[in-house]
C-alpha cells in the first residue's frame, strides 16, 4: 500500500516526517517503529498526522510541538499579527526558545492556517473545531485510549 511504502522511506531515512498518516490504534500497533503527532485535521473518520520514526525522539517532540503551536495560539487567541505573544520556551536549548513564535509569525495560528488553506473547499466544523466548554480544552490523551498499558 502506499502507506507501507511511505513508512518504508521514514524507516530508510528517505523522508524525515509524512503528512496524512493516520495515528490511530492499528497504525500504532502495525507501525510501532512510527510516531504519531496529534490529528491536525479530521476527514470523515479519519484523524491525520504528522508521522516520524519513533527512534528519533528529539524530531518526533519537536514536530509534536510546532503542530500544537497552532492549536495553542488559537485557543489562546494569538494570531500570526501577535506571534510575540506566544511564550519563549526552552523545550530544545536556548537557540530554539522563539520556536513556538516564529512558527506561529511564519504561518498563523490553526483557524488562520485552515481559513487560508482549506476553507475555500471544506467548511470547519465537528472535529476541526477547538474542543471548548463543556468538554474541553483536553491537554492529554485519555488512560488506555492509544493502547498504553492499562
Amino acid at each position: 500500500s502506499e502507506d507501507e511504502d511511505i513508512f518504508l522511506a521514514l524507516e530508510n531515512g528517505d523522508i524525515d516526517v509524512y503528512a496524512g498518516g493516520e495515528g490511530d490504534l492499528y497504525s500504532d500497533v502495525f507501525t510501532p517503529d512510527v510516531s504519531f503527532s496529534k490529528p491536525y485535521f479530521y476527514e470523515g473518520v479519519k484523524a491525520l498526522s504528522l508521522a516520524t520514526l519513533k527512534a528519533d525522539t528529539q524530531w518526533s517532540d519537536f514536530v509534536y510541538w510546532v503542530t500544537m503551536a497552532p492549536i495553542y495560539a488559537e485557543e489562546n487567541g494569538i494570531t500570526q499579527e501577535t506571534s510575540d505573544d506566544m511564550p519563549l520556551v526552552n523545550l530544545f536549548g536556548t537557540d530554539l526558545e522563539r520556536l513556538l513564535r516564529d512558527a506561529i509569525h511564519a504561518v498563523g495560528n490553526y483557524d488562520e492556517m485552515y481559513r487560508r488553506v482549506l476553507e475555500q473547499n471544506s467548511t470547519r466544523a465537528g472535529l476541526n473545531t477547538l474542543n471548548v466548554f463543556p468538554y474541553g480544552p483536553q491537554y492529554y490523551p485519555l488512560p488506555c485510549a492509544l493502547g498504553n498499558n492499562c
